[in-house]
This record gives C-alpha cells, structure tokens and sequence, in this order.
C-alpha cells in the first residue's frame, strides 16, 4: 500500500479497527489497482451498484479516477467520509465503505408509476441531518461476516464522527444478502421507489432502511 500524502488534519481518517480481522483506513491511490481487480472478478459488485459510471468490465483508468477522487474529495472536504475495507491496517484492500449526507442526486431516476420523481432539494431526510450508507465487498470475502460488521460499526461512527441522527441505506430488492447486513445491523425497512438504472437498461425494485440513532 503506498503511502497517504493527504493533510494530516483532515478528520476521520482513522485507522479504525472494527474487529481483529477487520479495518477501516483511507483510501489510497496504490488501491487502484486492487480496485480494477475485484470490480472484474465478476460482474456482482457492478450489478449491486446504482451508478452507471460503475461497467464490467470495469476500466483501470475508472479505478484510478475513483480513488484520485477520495483523496480529493477529503482534502477538499477536510473529512473522510469513504474508507477501504482491509483484513489488516496495512493490507490489500478488499472492500469499500462509505457515509456520506443523505442525497438522492446519482444518475439513477426515482420511478412512481411509471413517471420520474425528482426529489426536491432541501429534503425531510437532509433536514434531518441524515447519513446514507454505501459499501460493496470482494466476491472474494464474501459470506465471511465482513460486511455485517463494518456496517454495525459504521453506524457508530455515522452519529461519533458525523453527528448523524438517522441513516438511510438502500440496495436492489433481489440483493438479499445486503438486505441482511443491513437488517443484522438493526436498520428497518422503510418506503423507497422503484428506479430506472442506464446501466441496465430497465427500472429495478429498491428495498430502503433506516435507523435512529
């Protein structure tokens, strides 16, 4: 892993340790390559993403653009608001988590009965001062548990490091497995629309949650 050059006052940077196997560092741009990687181990990441920036295959030139844009992003910012998901402080990166203000401005378009919605600025949810939870994980690591406990842990770090009162989290409603580490981590399901993703070209069923915190 090469070394962070960003600013050592930027906050929430950690390390954070969430379990004796599990850690939550910044992203650097030496990640890149670990990100091209996992994305094109198989197309499962890209399929449980929203963004259509997100393709398999998946460009190595996307990936370096990705973390580049962590590094700005919390420079610009002066707070992390993205970690990689590590099995070690210094180790490969195998996963990512994020929490970032509640906001439905992607490129994915909220469908109510066929017709768009546009959410307006200024939401119930922003006003709130809610948080929005975004994390994917190596097919590689699947199914050991990570997840489950990076989330459980990111949702103290949302209300500790980002005085959220509520986070927000959604995932495609035939994701049954994030509808699990979401559900593990106390969240309830709440109300979300169907939207229609470019990627794919077609309108997906969303399953939303949420916690007070």
């Amino acid at each position: 892993m090469s070394q962070d050059t960003t600013p050592t006052h930027i906050r929430s940077m950690g390390p954070f340790q969430v379990d004796v196997d599990i850690w939550l560092t910044s992203v650097v741009p030496s990640d890149a390559d670990h990100v091209f990687r996992l994305i094109n181990l198989n197309s499962s990441i890209v399929n449980g993403l929203y963004s259509s920036a997100v393709t398999f295959p998946f460009p190595q030139k996307s990936a370096i653009a990705f973390t580049d844009g962590c590094v700005a992003r919390r420079t610009k910012s002066g707070q992390e608001t993205t970690w990689a998901i590590r099995q070690s402080a210094d180790g490969p990166l195998v996963g990512i988590f994020g929490i970032n203000l509640f906001d439905h401005g992607d490129d994915a378009a909220l469908i109510c009965d066929g017709v768009p919605v546009v959410t307006p600025t200024g939401s119930s949810e922003k006003e709130r001062h809610c948080g929005d939870l975004g994390y994917w994980i190596s097919p590689e690591c699947a199914g050991q548990g990570i997840m489950s406990r990076v989330v459980a842990y990111g949702l103290r770090l949302a209300r500790q490091e980002f005085g959220y009162n509520r986070v927000h989290g959604e995932c495609w409603k035939d994701n049954l497995a994030s509808q699990r580490v979401m559900t593990r981590a106390g969240m309830r399901p709440s109300p979300a629309l169907p939207c229609f993703v470019a990627k794919f070209n077609t309108t997906k069923e969303v399953a939303g949650f949420v916690i007070d915190l």
